[in-house]
């Protein structure tokens, strides 16, 4: 098993790609912990079902766009485990809209949950691996920084909230590579999840016409990417982005 005994923490893995990454984690021997910021029963089925598996996981309902509970999340990581050796920072949201129609309150929520997690949890988390000098930070990224036509999809705002955190992660690879740390990013492109609702149908029938392989992903197939980028094989790769998008970015 590729992550034998390693401690993991899966953000917004209640539910979608968050908890097929937790799931497969398990499987690869990993010992989880489960955070969500609202759906805490579903948070709850995802871990009874680990449970039966055989493995180990707790849940931490926990706003991870927002400092204290970013920093708690990660405290109580330590607190139970005692380490950290892989962080997942996953959760993020669709503003779906046209850009002269996005609000205020859209661009906050935007950088509150595209950008702000990787901060606020990476900056939590590094000092305790860098003291380790081992350690692994995976970013769920998006399609929408490699591409802005989708057949009608607008999202600028989430774009650029994406697009920040992937910069910036290059950034903090290059800091923290002598420490024995890496740093990269998967970036799906259209996954067939609860979040579709949240995306113009239309919109997603255009985009699908988009896609080199002729189907939306599967949440799978971001969570075997994950699993390679968490484990001892992918030690010696850092500040990159694994595009997983039937060939999307391409076109």
């Amino acid at each position: 098993m590729r992550l034998e005994n390693k401690i993991a923490v899966v953000t917004g893995s209640s539910r979608g790609i968050g908890r097929e990454i937790a799931l497969r984690f398990v499987s690869e021997g990993a010992k989880l912990v489960i955070n969500c910021r609202s759906t805490v029963e579903k948070a709850k089925a995802v871990q009874q079902e680990i449970q039966r598996a055989g493995g180990e996981a707790i849940v931490v309902r926990a706003d991870v766009g927002a400092r204290r509970d970013a920093d708690r999340l990660i405290a109580r990581t330590l607190a139970h485990y005692g380490r950290i050796d892989i962080l997942v920072s996953n959760a993020g949201i669709v503003i779906d809209k046209p850009f002269i129609d996005n609000t205020d309150d859209d661009w906050e929520r935007a950088l509150h949950s595209n950008a702000a997690p990787f901060f606020f949890l990476a900056r939590a988390a590094l000092p305790h691996m860098i003291k380790r000098k081992s350690g692994r930070i995976v970013v769920t990224g998006s399609i929408i920084t490699d591409r802005y036509d989708f057949g009608g999809n607008k999202m600028a705002v989430c774009t650029a909230a994406k697009a920040a955190a992937g910069v910036m992660l290059r950034s903090v690879a290059t800091e923290v590579a002598p420490h024995g740390v890496t740093i990269n990013a998967v970036s799906p492109g259209y996954i067939a999840t609860e979040m579709f609702s949240t995306i113009d149908a239309k919109g997603l029938a255009a985009a699908k016409k988009l896609i080199p392989m002729g189907r939306f992903g599967k949440p799978a197939d971001i969570a075997g990417a994950m699993v390679f980028l968490a484990s001892d094989e992918a030690g010696y790769i850092t500040g990159q982005t694994l595009r997983v998008n039937g060939g999307m970015a391409m076109a």
